[in-house]
């Protein structure tokens, strides 16, 4: 019994944790629903809660009104009147023919049989409920019988003339009775019913009357307000629920992602970038507040870039500032030594003529390097003019440069073109003259320090993007690689390992740069086998 009793305990505590387990993924499930969804869920149970207010509070206030106006109800309904005690009987109604025709019989309302005339109010209303089809003829000459039948009080019962009406309403029921012997009135009622009714059993009698009694003007008032309230409350309940219902909503839905969202908004606006948008849910708001974060961390990336640049203008002012020192200090030397010379006169002929050819060597250099300063200072501005090229347009421009850079150093060029690119010969929507000035460069860089040899290799390759491609120049040579150095900042501006007086250490520099404004990247790295090797990637799509 003991091993059942675990067994069960075991098998309670899985329904325990099961259950817990699903409330916890509705709960997880209602956080995370949209706002449509949530919003039509708020709505919904606030409506029912206001449906069922409505006729709960209505149906109270039918009651009241009820109660105000009992008194004029306690008495209304269909009555016999009884001649020998004066006194109006409660009745019910009988069908006696196939028609529908009515008589009636005595019977129990809420307790009360019969009610003494003289107890009900003056205002007590009297209608002939009598249901017997009686046709009285207008062109019929009166007799002394049918004389007999004509009220004296006038044609309408009321409680004061109810006796002698009733006497007549009977005696037109017995004439009308002689005249339709086969009626079912007959089996039911002997003739002479103005003599009175049965003495025993129920009081039957196809005259009947229907009693009202109207209420108090300060009863009808109450239940007439009772009334008015009764309809108000559902519009009221309606509106206060589905006001409730919109109020709770922004509440809990939208007030905390609004929140998040302000905040985030003006931190933006006072360039406070250092901070993360996360709003919890993964509703509308949820969404929002992602791609908030997005542009935030897309700003801040934009932001830390132009810290960069700004970085790289200053240490390329300092370079320019620090390159141009020497060559000026050369020159303003050189000066002060002619002029001392020609105003000792000691200057001959031969060193003016050595001076001279200092002195435009020196500009010369300058030239060249602010050439090189404006190129670098243009590439800020530049941007990618792209175009559909083919692969062999591209390919023809590369070797083309190569073996001209290799006559010039008497080294050996090779190109090579993957297979898949050799016989689709793709097109690309690249800037050619840009690809062609980065090739240039990195041709010129490898023959540089090449022993003998000199090589480049063209692919067009797949990006981790779906449906982007990438246009990838791999350069090689033979000479002794990159340093650490070099391959830590081989693509900062004027960075040389081997500077000179024509060689300031832009080349990698300006590609590096270009291949970023073409939405591509260039990468250092040396070559197992020895040697160094550039790649240089280009984005294919704009």
């Amino acid at each position: 019994m003991a091993r059942v009793g675990r067994a069960a305990d075991a098998g309670g505590g899985n329904d325990t944790s099961t259950g817990a387990a699903r409330l916890v993924q509705l709960r997880e499930r209602w956080r995370n629903a949209s706002l449509k969804t949530s919003f039509m869920v708020y709505m919904l149970l606030f409506l029912i809660a206001a449906l069922v207010l409505s006729l709960t509070t209505s149906a109270l206030f039918v009651g009241l009104q009820n109660e105000a106006t009992a008194d004029a109800y306690e008495v209304s309904g269909l009555y016999l009147y009884d001649k020998e005690t004066d006194s109006l009987v409660a009745a019910r109604s009988i069908e006696v023919t196939s028609d529908s025709r009515l008589a009636f019989v005595q019977s129990a309302r809420r307790g009360m049989q019969s009610i003494a005339r003289a107890d009900l109010p003056d205002s007590t209303a009297v209608t002939d409920a009598s249901d017997y089809s009686f046709v009285y003829d207008f062109n019929y000459e009166s007799s002394g019988d049918q004389e007999a039948l004509e009220p004296a009080f006038g044609s309408e019962a009321t409680l004061a003339n109810l006796p002698a009406y009733d006497a007549w309403a009977r005696k037109r029921f017995d004439a009308w009775l002689a005249e339709n012997p086969d009626s079912p009135y007959a089996a039911l009622f002997p003739l002479d019913t103005a003599e009175g009714a049965a003495t025993e059993g129920p009081l039957t009698s196809p005259i009947g009357y229907y009693l009202s009694t109207p209420a108090s003007p300060s009863a009808w008032a109450l239940s007439s307000l009772f009334g008015f309230l009764s309809f108000l409350m559902f519009p009221l309940w309606f509106g206060v629920c589905i006001f409730a219902a919109a109020r709770r909503f922004f509440r809990m839905r939208l007030a905390p992602g609004l929140a998040v969202l302000d905040s985030a908004a003006a931190k933006i606006a006072d360039q406070d970038l250092d901070f993360t948008v996360a709003h919890g849910r993964e509703d509308e708001l949820g969404r929002l507040a992602q791609s908030f974060e997005t542009m935030r961390a897309s700003l801040a990336e934009s932001q830390k870039a132009l810290w960069r640049t700004a970085e790289e203008r200053k240490r390329l002012n300092a370079a320019f500032a620090h390159d141009l020192r020497t060559p000026l200090t050369i020159l303003k030397g050189k000066i002060e030594l002619l002029d001392t010379r020609i105003k000792a006169g000691t200057a001959s002929s031969e060193q003016l003529e050595a001076s001279t050819a200092s002195l435009s060597a020196q500009v010369e250099r300058l030239e060249r390097y602010v050439a090189a300063m404006s190129s670098l200072q243009k590439l800020e501005d530049r941007e990618p003019e792209r175009s559909d090229v083919a692969f062999g347009r591209i390919a023809e421009l590369i070797e083309d440069a190569g073996n001209g850079l290799a006559r010039s150093n008497e080294a050996r060029f090779s190109l090579f073109v993957s297979q898949r690119c050799a016989c689709e010969q793709p097109s690309m929507r690249v800037d050619g003259s840009l690809v062609s000035e980065v090739a240039e460069n990195l041709l010129a860089n490898a023959f540089r320090y090449a022993s003998k040899t000199a090589s480049a290799r063209l692919d067009v390759r797949p990006t981790e993007h779906e449906g982007c491609e990438e246009l990838v120049l791999i350069v090689d040579d033979d000479g002794p690689g990159f340093s650490c150095a070099a391959l830590k900042n081989g693509c900062a501006p004027f960075f040389s390992e081997t500077p000179s007086k024509e060689r300031f250490g832009l080349g990698l520099n300006i590609s590096s740069l270009l291949c970023d404004k073409h939405g591509g990247s260039l990468t250092l790295e040396n070559r197992p086998e020895g040697g160094a090797r550039v790649t240089a990637r280009f984005a294919c799509q704009p």
